[in-house]
């Protein structure tokens, strides 16, 4: 059996060159806040890169972000559980943190798991960024 590849995690000012990979974490800041690019599957094996590398931005760079969502393959539930406890964080921080660009498949997974977590989503990046639109706090 072949050993899965190690998720690659890109952490930069500017966008990545190499995105390839299962699975893709990186960041940017855009004004004060820090965009997040997920690509790739959000699994048991990539759920604990996932939740460091959001605790490392939270903590260390910026409080206020937004996790891209676009490029996601598939997100297990426990993938909801990472971005609450991000968002919690993030809050101690004094920031915050939104979604952008998932489409249904968030919607349907959030229904599924009947999870209570309250998530802030946007259709796009444009529109999670604060620039573009104020926050609104409500559910998916």
């Amino acid at each position: 059996m072949k050993p899965a590849p190690k998720p690659q995690v890109v952490s930069s000012a500017r966008r990545p060159v190499d995105v390839s990979g299962p699975f893709v974490f990186s960041w940017s800041a855009v004004g004060d806040c820090a965009v997040i690019r997920v690509a790739g599957a959000i699994d048991v094996g990539t759920l604990p890169t996932f939740s460091g590398e959001l605790h490392h931005v939270i903590t260390t760079k910026l409080p206020r972000l937004v996790v891209d969502l676009r490029r996601v393959t598939r997100m297990e539930a426990a993938g909801l559980d990472v971005l609450a406890t991000a968002h919690n964080l993030a809050i101690e921080h004094g920031g915050w943190l939104r979604t952008s660009g998932a489409g249904q498949w968030l919607g349907d997974l959030i229904r599924a798991t009947r999870t209570i977590h309250p998530l802030d989503h946007y259709p796009t990046l444009k529109e999670a960024l604060p620039a573009y639109r104020p926050a609104v706090t409500g559910h998916l």
